[in-house]
């Protein structure tokens, strides 16, 4: 079996992947950044690990996008796990499994080991950190992520919605189109792209 990983710090509706192994794990990180939806949303928000040793129809019917593009990238099973410590939640360990099948005694027991190294590695960066600020050893690997929360205001202000809505509808435009969010963002702040108005139709900025 092989296993490979993927990092993401998270915060709230916030999440930006710290490290991954591959670029087919990098785009599967980004995909359920994109899109809201995986497992490690899932394990993120109940606070417990999520497995899906197989990824038959019951899992496609939870995370549809996400496991065609895994089954596309080779993926036959994905196993997700939070990082907590002391009431702190601050991200997910996921790992990917070209086979299909359930991850070992040892193996669970490794990636719970993990996952408090992880999360002490994360809190000791934190505790150095200003109040309500990012360490710098973690905002180097997410700065892009503040483009995005960036052009969502600009989507805000613009359509005259919540930002919340507003990223929303960044994420649906990158998933409609294939795109990455960081490249819809990256349009929008250098106004090269307006998200389509209520009557469905993109424009660009004048």
């Amino acid at each position: 079996m092989c296993l490979v990983r993927g990092f993401t710090l998270m915060g709230g509706d916030q999440a930006g992947p710290i490290c991954v192994s591959d670029s087919d794990i990098a785009a599967l990180e980004d995909l359920q950044f994109t899109i809201g939806q995986g497992p490690c949303g899932d394990a993120y928000r109940s606070r417990r690990s999520v497995h899906a040793p197989r990824l038959d129809d019951s899992v496609f019917g939870r995370w549809p996008p996400f496991v065609d593009l895994a089954r596309s990238s080779g993926i036959g099973a994905v196993f997700a796990y939070p990082l907590l410590a002391d009431g702190a939640n601050v991200g997910v360990m996921t790992l990917y499994q070209h086979a299909e099948g359930e991850l070992s005694r040892a193996q669970h027991d490794d990636s719970i080991a993990v996952t408090r190294v992880l999360t002490q590695t994360v809190l000791s960066f934190q505790q150095a950190a200003p109040a309500g600020m990012l360490a710098p050893e973690l905002d180097v690997a997410v700065a892009y992520r503040a483009e995005i929360y960036q052009a969502s205001g600009m989507v805000a202000v613009e359509l005259g919605i919540s930002p919340a809505e507003a990223l929303l509808r960044i994420r649906g435009h990158a998933f409609a189109r294939g795109m990455a969010v960081g490249a819809v963002a990256a349009d929008i702040v250098a106004r090269r792209l307006r998200l389509p108005n209520d009557r469905g139709t993109d424009e660009r900025w004048g």
